[in-house]
């Protein structure tokens, strides 16, 4: 069955406190969106990539890509003013035979193509499967006045979920349809009444967001060359 990923990169750098959107931010002399472009840009099981951009830089956003040589892999579309509204751009511009979807966040360059591997595996069998970590902090729900209302959560109950995330393309157009909005696709997805496998995502796998993550994501990219 044939698949594309729709890679977010709508992002604007404001919690970066920076002039470039985050997804053009150099990670050891290198666009973060190319690091995360390359991976899926890699594996075989990737027909096409639609990378989804704030419009306001989408020259520089073709400047990069295309000096790293990705060719007609990668189709650069502008978005919306939200992540909901710029995925449902780049679903509408998925080629008419594909099968399949993944969805990543550009500021997630430690992807690994294991991660691709096990999400297509799942998003077949389960027709929607997102990545995900289980949580290691001690976890209490707060009120308002940061007092404490429910016990510690188990934490063997509770993921971080993370990106890529897999859907069967029919469900996940039937969940973008009307006026919807959520921080992450598979949410719109429950809300249809489908079930979402959770697969093992990585605890490598950040997303980018704040100059200390930019420390974290050097630190990890040593580690990893290493």
């Amino acid at each position: 069955m044939k698949t594309q990923v729709i890679i977010a990169a709508g992002g604007t750098g404001e919690r970066m406190k920076c002039a470039v959107p985050k997804p053009l931010l150099l990670l050891a002399g290198v666009p973060i969106v190319v690091r995360t472009v390359t991976v899926f840009a890699a594996h075989p099981g990737i027909a096409g990539i639609i990378l989804v951009v704030n419009e306001a830089h989408i020259g520089a956003y073709k400047l990069a890509l295309g000096t790293a040589g990705f060719g007609q892999k990668v189709n650069i579309i502008p978005g919306g003013k939200t992540r909901t509204q710029s995925v449902r751009m780049g679903l509408r511009e998925l080629d008419a035979d594909t099968g399949m979807v993944l969805v990543h966040d550009a500021v997630r360059p430690f992807v690994t193509a294991r991660m691709i591997d096990e999400g297509l595996a799942w998003g077949c069998r389960e027709r929607a499967a997102v990545a995900a970590v289980p949580v290691k902090p001690t976890l209490k729900v707060v009120d308002p006045r940061t007092l404490v209302v429910k016990e510690t959560l188990d934490r063997s109950l509770i993921w971080e979920i993370q990106t890529p995330q897999v859907f069967e393309r029919a469900l996940l157009e039937q969940a973008y349809q009307g006026d919807v909005t959520a921080s992450d696709d598979a949410a719109l997805v429950e809300a249809i009444g489908c079930k979402v496998k959770v697969f093992l995502g990585d605890y490598k796998n950040i997303k980018i967001t704040t100059p200390e993550d930019m420390v974290i994501a050097e630190a990890l990219l040593k580690e990893v060359a290493s």
